[in-house]
């Protein structure tokens, strides 16, 4: 185990190999579930959620490349870096504490890009909400293996 999980009067959670408290902060949109809450609801020992929306807007520098373009290609691009950096900034803000999550909506047409950034990102998790993931088989054999201890459908 990786991290010291608080002692609790309840179970704790188990994602892969790792512990943490029973607590998932949810994946919210519009730019409230980014690195600062995900990594600090991790380093105090919980599950802490990044929105994979449109979080390009979290970073100045990609904001400017894609200032006043509708190019779809080229924002989807700059999503996946800014996914990137906001996984790796929450692991660094949860300093090996808790687990730091991806929330992915099934609807979107991006869907399989972001679960694949996810796992490149070393996320310790996937929550797929908006649609029911039912695609995971056709996933590539590494991304099939990566997701079948760390995958957490949504019902809603």
């Amino acid at each position: 185990m990786r991290n010291s999980v608080p002692k609790a009067a309840y179970p704790l959670l188990k994602i892969k190999d790792e512990t943490s408290l029973p607590i998932v902060q949810s994946g919210m949109g519009v730019g409230i579930s980014a690195h600062r809450l995900a990594g600090n609801v991790a380093r105090a020992g919980a599950v802490g959620t990044i929105s994979s929306v449109d979080l390009r807007r979290h970073h100045a520098d990609l904001m400017a490349q894609s200032k006043c373009l509708r190019d779809k290609e080229l924002i989807n691009r700059l999503n996946l870096v800014a996914l990137d950096r906001e996984i790796q900034a929450a692991k660094k803000i949860a300093e090996g504490k808790g687990q730091n999550g991806v929330n992915v909506m099934r609807a979107v047409s991006e869907y399989a890009s972001y679960v694949r950034q996810a796992c490149a990102s070393s996320a310790d998790a996937v929550v797929v909400g908006a649609g029911l993931p039912l695609d995971c088989r056709n996933s590539p054999p590494d991304i099939r293996k990566w997701l079948s201890s760390r995958f957490c459908p949504m019902y809603a």
